[in-house]
């Protein structure tokens, strides 16, 4: 399953907004509270639910669904979807429609109860308390910002019975590191588990509920939560693979994938996510972080091998109106760049701040 397009109306940041994606690479930047993470989890919501079977239209059960997953990924104040439609009147509809390659998959929420084939519509009331959905067949697999090894074992039990603060990323992932490795791995995938070993100097063994890297020189196994943070992140995405979490079929939402890294990491990283993409899986990144960009970005500019399609996306947004969205094949498309322009501005008050120190005879 590809996701191809996109239309979003009326929720959270989002006014009206109709998105087309690559089959490879999508990059998603812009500043704090600008809607990447709420792309990322919408999408997320819809593979999560609509029906991966050609050409079949949302049912009730499919609908009921995707409300649940709103409610799990974005968490709001007592499960209230209704908080997050956008604008006042019961009037006004919120439209989720994903085009993939399996067809178009639309979802309808309103203000008023009320559920029917394609569409749900939500008061107080609203549909029963939400429960974490137990989905084993869908193609999305979401990596939050935050690593989840050092806590993974006993998280999934303790959130299925407890109001945890966290979201339900973190539950879905340890739900999908909790299986154990397949018996023969995809050739395709061999050499990227092999480069991402080499960056943590380790393999990832899982032992009952817990999680270890093991040394390549030592053979000492330590136990994850003793692991640099950054190395926890890679073992996760490495298990993600080994277990077939992560293959050809899959569509991979990561959000802030630099969070914990050390720059030196970060080119392992984009190097990574165009061999992920050359092996048939579809990306989607949000991010900040400037080497990260650049490094897809001259990746694309000079179709550097595994030549893949990238494609970025710069949200931005004034006060509380709706979020705007432009997009291009490389970051010089892009009129409005949040993390080249900050760059840019450091180099201005760098320059300006040197002029002060040697006209206050500083050099002398």
């Amino acid at each position: 399953m590809k996701i191809k397009k996109c239309f979003i109306e009326n929720f959270t940041v989002f006014g009206r907004q109709n998105i087309e994606f690559y089959d490879g690479v999508n990059v998603l930047i812009g500043t704090n509270g600008s809607g990447k993470s709420h792309l990322l989890k919408v999408l997320y919501s819809l593979v999560q639910s609509v029906p991966a079977r050609e050409n079949e239209e949302p049912d009730n059960n499919d609908i009921l669904r995707f409300y649940g997953a709103l409610g799990g990924v974005f968490k709001p104040d007592g499960g209230e979807v209704n908080n997050m439609i956008r604008g006042l009147d019961r009037k006004t509809p919120t439209v989720f429609e994903m085009q993939s390659d399996l067809g178009r998959h639309t979802v309808t929420l309103q203000r008023v109860h009320h559920i029917a084939a394609g569409n749900i519509t939500v008061g107080q009331s609203g549909p029963p308390p939400w429960q974490p959905a137990q989905i084993t067949d869908a193609p999305g697999i979401f990596i939050p910002p935050n690593e989840v090894l050092a806590i993974y074992p006993g998280f999934a039990a303790s959130y299925e019975k407890r109001e945890l603060s966290f979201d339900q990323t973190y539950y879905d992932i340890c739900k999908a590191l909790s299986a154990a490795p397949l018996r023969g791995n995809n050739v395709d995938f061999i050499p990227m588990i092999q480069k991402l070993e080499d960056v943590i100097s380790g393999k990832v063994i899982q032992k009952g509920d817990r999680f270890y890297v093991q040394d390549r020189t030592s053979g000492k196994a330590l136990e994850a939560h003793l692991v640099a943070e950054g190395h926890r992140k890679i073992a996760t995405v490495i298990h993600l693979i080994n277990n077939g979490s992560i293959d050809k079929n899959t569509i991979l939402f990561w959000d802030e994938p630099e969070a914990s890294l050390n720059p030196r990491l970060i080119k392992h990283i984009a190097d990574f996510l165009r061999e992920l993409a050359s092996a048939g899986v579809q990306i989607f990144v949000a991010t900040h972080d400037y080497l990260l960009t650049g490094e897809l970005s001259l990746a694309a500019e000079y179709r550097t091998e595994p030549a893949v399609p990238i494609r970025f996306f710069s949200m931005s947004r004034r006060e509380d109106m709706p979020v705007e969205i432009q997009c291009g094949e490389t970051l010089a498309d892009l009129h409005d760049n949040a993390i080249l322009d900050e760059f840019a501005e450091h180099y201005h008050r760098e320059e300006e701040a040197f002029i002060r120190y040697t006209r206050a005879g500083g050099m002398q």
